[in-house]
């Protein structure tokens, strides 16, 4: 009897709970606008990432609003609260992941996603920007990895022209600052080598930084035509950086170190990924970018 009578109270508070979550309000839409007067809706309620095809969304870079489908973004499910995002394709392909394949990704997810952010550069010049990524600061003026002088410059390589870390002025420098042995910046994994491209001028466009090659083990292979991770701690990786100068935006584009050889179609990607597929301002028609 006792389990019964309870029972019968559960059952008749079912409806009651039912009812108590129908009346939960809805968190209304909410707009989000930037200093540079882009707007975007951000939802507020769940988002199926699942949902195939993927439903379009869009998010802002300085005042050029970007519209793509949802499973292009690094989450599968837009812009983050806060308005910021950034994109995902998978690697050797250069295509976005299946709708919610990056929804808890497995290692193996992890180290074939190519991250691609855009940062818009409103207040400086953009070529500036980049030079700022391979210029000494001024408080270690003399850093030898912070700047080509300080590198070993080797031949060039798919395009590029390799600065190799120098890890024997690094130890040097770091040892004359009091620096113990044992520090993690007296190892190679805690520094990278640089590749560069130049334009016609001469001037650096492309700065990659990469795992050093001291690090010969990429810490990936492919199965099954996929690259998957080794059982081994850690993989070689890059980080490609340049502008798209009549955008006022330097891009950022992350992906394994065997993607090296294919700097070319990341930007190329990357770039066309923005310019094909944002508005002026927001508005409805395409950017002419001529």
């Amino acid at each position: 009897m006792p389990l019964i009578r309870s029972l019968l109270v559960f059952a008749l508070a079912l409806p009651l709970a039912a009812c108590a979550q129908s009346d939960v309000p809805r968190k209304p839409p909410r707009l989000l606008t930037n200093e540079q007067g882009c707007s975007i809706t951000i939802d507020n309620q769940p988002t199926n990432p699942y949902q195939d095809p993927s439903p379009m969304d869009r998010a802002c870079i300085g005042p050029y609003q970007l519209e793509l489908p949802q499973n292009y973004y690094y989450n599968q499910m837009g812009p983050w609260h806060d308005g910021s995002f950034s994109l995902a394709l998978e690697y050797p392909s250069l295509q976005p992941f299946k709708p919610g394949e990056r929804i808890n990704p497995s290692v193996d997810v992890g180290v074939r996603t190519i991250r691609i952010r855009y940062t818009y550069v409103g207040r400086i010049d953009v070529r500036q920007a980049l030079r700022n990524a391979y210029t000494p600061r001024s408080y270690a003026p003399d850093d030898p990895a912070a700047s080509l002088e300080g590198r070993i410059q080797g031949k060039p390589v798919h395009g590029l022209v390799p600065y190799f870390i120098d890890m024997q002025k690094i130890r040097n420098y770091q040892r004359a600052r009091g620096i113990r042995e044992t520090a993690s910046v007296m190892k190679p994994d805690s520094h990278y080598d640089w590749y560069v491209s130049r334009d016609a001028s001469g001037t650096i466009d492309q700065l990659i930084e990469c795992t050093p090659r001291e690090i010969s083990e990429s810490g990936v292979e492919y199965r099954d035509g996929k690259m998957v991770k080794k059982r081994i701690i850690g993989f070689a990786g890059c980080r490609q950086q340049f502008i798209i100068e009549e955008l006022s935006t330097i891009v950022d584009v992350n992906y394994p170190r065997e993607g090296l050889a294919n700097w070319r179609k990341m930007e190329a990607r990357a770039r066309a990924l923005l310019i094909d597929n944002i508005s002026r301002k927001g508005a409805s028609a395409p950017l002419d970018t001529d």
